[in-house]
C-alpha cells in the first residue's frame, strides 16, 4: 500500500497527516478486514487533516478580561494586533480558533458585543460551559494573550429604514449583538423607541446592567427589562420565559421591527405567534445561537399567542371575531391606500394590512387564527 493513498494501522496522527496529498481529505482505506483500531486511526486521521491547518490568520490581543457572573459569563476585550483594517456593523461576528492537544483545531463564531465606533477594539460576551472547550479556553485567557480569528463577517442587524420602533428579544449571550446595535443606533439618533427584553434563567446570570442603565438614563427612547425563568423568592422583576412575560406588556404590534436572538426554540415559537397575529415576516429578524432547526410546538405557540393583549393588527380581528364593519373599513383602507381620515398610508402600513385579507373568514366557526405561510413573506 502506498503510504500517500492510505493509512497503515498503527501510524501516528502526524505520520498519517504527512502522507495525505493535497485534496485527499480521507485517503484510501487499506484492503481487507479492518480492525477497530484501524477504523479509529482512520477516523482520527480524517479529523486531524480537516482541522490540522489553521485557516484563521488574523491576530487579536486580549486587553481586558472580566468575569461578569458566577455562572460562567465573561467579557473579553481585544485589540486587533495584525495591523490590518477592522470594521464591523452590529450583528456581525468574528470566528475564534484554538488548537487542543489530541483534538486539533476548534473554531466558533462569536457576535461582537461592543459598538462599531470602538474598532479596532472589540468585546465578546462568552458563557463558559463544560461541553464547550473553546469557551473554556477563552474564559481562561489573560491580558496580553493573543488569539487567532477570522472576520468580521455575517449580516448586519441595522434596519434598512428608520421608520419603526424596535423590539429586541434575547436569551443568554444572544444579547451581545442587540447590545451593540442599541448603542450604535442610539448614538446615531435613531428616532423611534428601542426596547430590549432579555431572558435569563437565574438571578446569578444577570450582568451588563450598569451599561444598560446608562443607556436608559442617556436616551429617553431606550428601555430594557430582564425576565427570569427561575426567579428566586422575593424577585420583583419579570418572571417566566420571554414568551410568557413579554406578550402581555406589548400594547401594540404594528409599526415595529422584531429582533429575536438566542435560543432557537424561543425564536421559532415567538416568530410563529407574531406571524399568527399579523406581523409580516419581513419585520422579524432571527439569529439562533443554538437549536437552529427547532420545530415549534403548536400548543406552546398557541399559549404565547393567547398571552398577547395587542389587537391593533388586522388578523387579530379574526382572533377575537371583531366587528365586520371595522374590518371592512380597514380592508377598504388597504384597497385605496388611504387611512380612515383620508391621509395617505405608508407602505409599511399597507404591508400590515395584507394579513387581513388572508385571515378574514366571516363564516368560520373557529375564532382562533392558524399559522399560514404567506407567499410574499421573505427573510428580513
Amino acid at each position: 500500500m502506498h503510504k500517500s493513498r492510505g493509512l497503515i494501522p498503527g501510524q501516528t496522527r502526524e505520520q498519517a497527516r504527512a502522507g495525505l496529498k493535497p485534496g485527499n481529505f480521507q485517503g484510501r482505506p487499506p484492503r481487507g478486514v479492518r480492525s477497530h483500531e484501524a477504523e479509529r486511526a482512520s477516523a482520527d486521521a480524517m479529523e486531524s487533516h480537516w482541522f490540522g491547518t489553521s485557516r484563521f490568520k488574523r491576530r487579536a490581543r486580549v486587553t481586558s478580561m472580566e468575569a461578569l457572573t458566577s455562572t460562567g459569563t465573561v467579557r473579553l476585550g481585544f485589540e486587533v494586533a495584525d495591523g490590518e483594517p477592522f470594521e464591523f456593523l452590529p450583528g456581525q461576528f468574528v470566528g475564534i480558533e484554538a488548537h487542543f492537544e489530541g483534538r486539533g483545531y476548534r473554531r466558533s463564531p462569536y457576535c461582537i458585543l461592543s459598538e462599531p465606533a470602538r474598532a479596532p477594539h472589540f468585546d465578546l460576551l462568552v458563557r463558559a460551559i463544560p461541553e464547550g472547550p473553546l469557551s473554556l479556553y477563552l474564559a481562561a485567557l489573560q491580558v496580553g494573550d493573543e488569539v487567532l480569528f477570522r472576520g468580521p463577517t455575517g449580516r448586519s442587524m441595522i434596519p434598512r429604514f428608520d421608520d419603526r420602533e424596535l423590539v429586541l428579544m434575547a436569551t443568554g449571550t444572544g444579547v451581545a449583538p442587540l447590545f451593540s446595535m442599541a448603542h450604535h443606533l442610539l448614538a446615531a439618533g435613531y428616532p423611534h423607541p428601542i426596547s430590549l427584553w432579555w431572558g435569563l434563567r437565574l438571578v446569578d446570570d444577570i450582568c451588563l446592567t450598569d451599561e444598560l442603565d446608562a443607556l436608559a438614563g442617556t436616551y429617553d427612547q431606550f428601555s430594557y427589562a430582564i425576565t427570569l425563568s427561575q426567579p428566586p423568592p422575593g424577585w420583583t422583576g419579570l418572571c417566566g420565559r420571554l414568551g410568557e412575560s413579554v406578550p402581555p406588556l406589548l400594547e401594540t404590534l404594528g409599526g415595529k421591527r422584531y429582533y429575536l436572538v438566542g435560543n432557537g426554540a424561543m425564536l421559532e415559537e415567538m416568530e410563529m405567534a407574531l406571524s399568527d397575529l399579523g406581523v409580516v415576516q419581513h419585520c422579524i429578524y432571527k439569529e439562533p445561537y443554538f437549536d437552529p432547526i427547532h420545530q415549534p410546538d403548536r400548543e406552546i405557540v398557541a399559549r404565547i399567542r393567547e398571552r398577547f393583549v395587542a389587537t391593533d393588527l388586522f388578523s387579530a380581528y379574526a382572533a377575537r371575531r371583531g366587528s365586520d364593519l371595522d374590518l371592512d373599513r380597514d380592508l377598504e383602507a388597504a384597497r385605496t391606500g388611504k387611512a380612515g381620515n383620508g391621509d395617505p398610508m405608508a407602505v409599511s402600513d399597507l404591508f400590515e394590512l395584507l394579513p387581513a385579507f388572508l385571515s378574514h373568514h366571516p363564516d368560520q366557526d373557529d375564532p382562533k387564527p392558524t399559522h399560514v405561510e404567506r407567499p410574499w413573506n421573505r427573510p428580513y
